[in-house]
């Protein structure tokens, strides 16, 4: 009987842990953690990021729609630089503005609209030489379902290719960058630059 009783104290110890084993655990929990959190954060800040830019290309989208069921043009407003939140709408009654009546939508805080600053893509990877974006000039579509752009309500609408970029702001030397792209044929194609080591990143 104390033989049996014995084997049952040693099994018993044999199962639990020290208290510097369960130190060491923590630890390792610890380390990985505090590996973890940075990557984590990062990808859900690109995931707000890829939502904005997803937004922005079915504005895009929505605008040219209306421009060929109607036979007429849509015009796309941008708020211009510094304002935040940024917004874009579809001027439906072309007065220029985001009013009661359009269809707005509004970005995350830590969302811009504007290319300052922000690597460029080339005419080369596009395959066609985009417009400069003017914030107080209208961009939108005709109602053949062509992108173009128009100086006033009254002047005709040229026909163009543009880039919007979207920077997102991490922190003071972090910042993420994609863009919306539409040719001079109407097609609309997403962006994400992909910084390196080396300080030169690629678009894909």
């Amino acid at each position: 009987m104390r033989s049996a009783a014995k084997r049952g104290e040693m099994c018993a110890s044999q199962a639990g842990f020290t208290l510097s084993e369960l130190l060491v655990v923590v630890s390792i929990i610890g380390i990985v953690a505090g590996l973890s959190l940075p990557n984590l954060s990062r990808s859900i800040d690109n995931a707000r990021l890829n939502g904005a830019t997803q937004k922005l290309a079915a504005v895009y989208q929505e605008a040219r729609l209306r421009a060929t069921q109607s036979n007429s043009i849509y015009t796309i407003v941008v708020s211009p630089p510094g304002v935040t939140p940024a917004r874009i709408c579809i001027d439906l009654d072309g007065n220029g503005l985001c009013g009661a009546g359009d269809p707005v939508t509004v970005f995350p805080a830590q969302v811009s609209l504007g290319g300052s600053g922000v690597p460029q893509l080339t005419a080369a990877q596009l395959g066609f030489s985009p417009s400069d974006l003017d914030p107080t000039l209208g961009i939108g579509w005709n109602g053949l379902g062509n992108p173009c752009q128009r100086s006033s309500s009254v002047s005709p609408c040229a026909a163009i290719g543009w880039v919007q970029y979207l920077r997102f702001q991490r922190t003071s030397d972090d910042i993420l960058y994609t863009a919306v792209t539409v040719s001079p044929t109407g097609r609309i194609k997403t962006w994400t630059y992909r910084p390196s080591e080396h300080g030169n990143g690629t678009w894909f």
